[in-house]
């Protein structure tokens, strides 16, 4: 258990302490949407960082967004507490606590009603999944929300890590897509720990799923650490659509004190 601790620390997940609350009135101002169709979704993933909880600047860095459902890993009660009180317009949500490792929690704020959640436990990893639909204004929706195992090796290191734990996200994403609805529009959005080259991004890709955060803005990074005197910087956020979307816009927010940076894509149903 220490072990894992420690590679889930080390692998980007911060502080295990909160930190002083900043004040949401310095956060970027909202990215405008005039014109966009009222049927059309800006769905939003964020990787909170469970050593920020308490830290209102990533309440703000949401609410810059201006999305309609945002999709969270590392949430935790004290998050839960915060988010729900910064960002009223989210009249549904919903947030389920760490398992065993603190950056383990997960939640989702929307606009729209939920209609379900179903946990799903890794296979290979030491943090579940969730399948959450959503009653958008085209219709019911499927998001499976995603935190893959980190590319560390249980000794702690990112070199071994990087290579030895691709099989692991591959295993973990194939189990969790066997769990969605082939009837439903379906979007994968997550922490997948992994850039376009990854394992788990083939397996998405190979049943037909597109990357809105590649197509837009490339291999832009979504996640840096400090190490000594080097900042590793990864693009391990992904948001990808599959071919009942259409993905009008994309985006990476440069906001928030998060190792991860918030993520957003416009789409909209395509018609029969």
């Amino acid at each position: 258990m220490t072990r894992l601790l420690a590679v889930v620390v080390a692998c980007g997940c911060g502080s295990s302490s909160p930190v002083a609350v900043t004040s949401i009135m310095s956060s970027p101002r909202p990215i405008p949407v005039p014109g966009r169709d009222p049927s059309s979704l800006r769905v939003m993933s964020y990787n909170v960082n469970f050593g920020l909880a308490g830290d209102v600047a990533g309440a703000a860095a949401i609410a810059s967004g201006s999305p309609d459902v945002v999709f969270l890993q590392e949430t935790n009660d004290d998050w839960a507490a915060v988010l729900i009180a910064a960002l009223p317009r989210f009249a549904f949500h919903r947030f389920e606590p760490p398992h065993q490792l603190p950056a383990g929690g997960m939640g989702v704020m929307s606009v729209y009603p939920i209609e379900s959640i179903d946990t799903i436990d890794s296979i290979a990893g030491p943090f579940f999944a969730w399948r959450v639909i959503v009653d958008a204004p085209a219709g019911r929706i499927q998001v499976l929300d995603v935190h893959l195992r980190p590319p560390m090796s249980d000794s702690g290191s990112w070199v071994v890590g990087y290579f030895s734990t691709r099989e692991d996200r591959e295993r973990e994403l194939s189990s969790h897509a066997e769990r969605l609805d082939p009837k439903l529009p379906t979007l994968i959005v997550g922490d997948f720990n992994e850039e376009a080259d990854g394992r788990a991004v083939a397996v998405a890709e190979g049943i037909g799923y597109i990357d809105a955060i590649a197509q837009f803005k490339g291999a832009t990074r979504t996640w840096e650490w400090p190490v000594g005197r080097f900042t590793l910087r990864f693009q391990l956020d992904h948001l990808m659509y599959d071919r009942r979307f259409v993905a009008t816009a994309a985006g990476i927010i440069e906001a928030g004190r998060s190792d991860h940076k918030p993520i957003w894509a416009d789409l909209e149903v395509v018609t029969p």
